[in-house]
């Protein structure tokens, strides 16, 4: 009953199967008959095995030699494709697997087949796609890369390979790219093999002198078996040439504005205060000689002299608003901490200011006078726009930078859709810009109904430490 079983089973098997003992075919299934196309498979058993039942005599050398290795006992087990040919000549592809067993005590080799020929024909249709993107690579103007984990390149497009500076299989991509000795130090390679998203940089090469914006992201590469990364690099050289024409602009016009502003602060000051000033006292004098005339010209008088006296006082407002002068003479914390009080004392808003670690800090007047104008612009916005009841200044130095922060509790907005005028209306650029001529970076977190969150940091300038304190 097993036997019956057992013969059932290996007759319907999609492999064909068969045994060889001493070159002779002992056993075959029907299966194998089919492959090659034997109508009578079984009047094949006990026939030499390489010289009557593999029909295929072009590739029966091959076939033969694989199983010597077998029983050589090098190899327990063994599993090779290799083309062949039916009985009738038909050619196919066959995939076989054969392993070292024993029949009656003796060395015997059992076998199996499989007819490949639609997954060779697959694979054939793959190569030709494969070459159809290479050839799509090499046409690109980008340079696209496969690097493995131990800094190998394995795959390079045209673009690419007309730019290393060496031979690929023999240096490192380190050396091949930028002519380094060790590894950049800003490679991503490791964050790029945890990432689950393709990442994204820009860097400069340093030995091109190109920028170049590069998407990197890991693949599986066939038949390399350590961690692989896809890069495609793209040379940006131009869009920053021209982006930085335009930072070198605007950063000048800020300066321009600086310069105006102190020059109107100080016209305002020294010449039109001035005037207002000495005409004040010129009316007060003259109310005192006029103070027996009958009538009411020693009140016209005194009412003059308080227009003139608030006109004094607009100048001088006026100008600390264009160049606070506690900015130049006492520092930018002090600077900042007026502003405050006369944010409490006009607007009844609670002000919290802090600053820690600003003893001793001497930082540029180009960095002093834009962080002020954030703060300014940043207040500004509060009493405008955002309708807060509490405002916070945080202002920190912890070498090499300065952080400030400054939140309140308003309305709050989306950044993500601040477009158009009223963002404008923030200034929120100007801010932006004011930070960027500083070598900084500047961020802002909010949202409707959450209050804004403004962080802006900026290095300490070294040549800044050896000037004078201002506390």
């Amino acid at each position: 009953m097993k036997t019956d079983l057992f013969a059932s089973i290996v007759a319907n098997l999609s492999d064909g199967i068969y045994v060889i003992q001493h070159d002779r075919a002992i056993f075959l299934n029907q299966r194998f008959g089919e492959i090659f196309g034997y109508r009578d498979h079984e009047s094949l058993i006990g026939c030499d095995m390489f010289a009557k039942v593999y029909p295929d005599w072009q590739s029966v050398d091959l076939f033969r030699k694989v199983h010597e290795q077998l029983l050589s006992g090098n190899y327990e087990k063994i599993s090779w494709g290799q083309p062949s040919s039916k009985v009738d000549g038909t050619p196919f592809w066959i995939e076989v697997e054969a392993r070292l067993i024993e029949v009656q005590g003796e060395p015997a080799i059992f076998g199996t087949f499989l007819d490949r020929t639609d997954c060779k024909l697959i694979g054939e249709a793959m190569h030709a796609s494969q070459e159809t993107l290479r050839l799509l690579l090499d046409a690109m103007e980008d340079r696209v890369y496969v690097v493995t984990d131990d800094y190998r390149l394995v795959y390079a497009n045209r673009k690419m390979r007309a730019a290393l500076r060496g031979e690929m299989e023999k240096e490192y991509c380190y050396k091949l790219c930028r002519g380094l000795d060790e590894p950049c130090e800003d490679c991503s390679t490791d964050h790029v093999f945890i990432s689950e998203r393709p990442m994204q940089k820009e860097y400069f090469n340093q030995l091109a002198q190109c920028w170049y914006s590069v998407i990197e992201l890991p693949v599986r590469m066939p038949g390399i078996d350590r961690p692989t990364k896809l890069a495609v690099a793209r040379d940006i050289t131009e869009r920053k040439e021209a982006e930085e024409k335009v930072r070198a602009l605007s950063h000048r016009l800020i300066n321009v504005q600086e310069d105006e502003r102190k020059h109107l602060s100080r016209e305002l000051h020294d010449d039109l205060g001035q005037r207002l000033n000495a005409a004040k006292i010129a009316v007060d004098l003259l109310a005192q000689d006029l103070s027996s005339t009958p009538g009411d010209i020693a009140l016209r008088l005194g009412q003059l002299s308080q227009m003139l006296k608030g006109g004094v006082e607009s100048v001088r407002h006026l100008s600390a608003g264009l160049r606070p002068t506690s900015l130049e003479r006492l520092g930018l914390v002090e600077a900042i901490r007026n502003d405050c009080d006369q944010l409490v004392g006009r607007r009844g808003l609670r002000v919290d200011f802090t600053h820690h670690g600003m003893e001793g800090v001497r930082l540029s007047q180009d960095a002093e006078i834009n962080l002020y104008r954030v703060v300014q612009e940043a207040l500004n916005n509060v009493v405008k726009h955002a309708g807060a009841t509490e405002v916070g200044i945080q202002l920190v130095a912890s070498y090499p930078i300065v952080r400030m922060r400054i939140r309140d509790n308003g309305a709050g907005f989306d950044p993500a859709s601040c477009k158009g005028k009223r963002c404008d209306g923030l200034g929120l650029v100007g801010m932006a810009e004011r930070v960027d001529l500083l070598h900084g970076s500047f961020k802002i977190h909010s949202n409707p109904g959450m209050g804004t969150r403004l962080t802006v940091e900026i290095p300490i300038a070294d040549d800044a430490e050896g000037e004078p304190a201002r506390k």
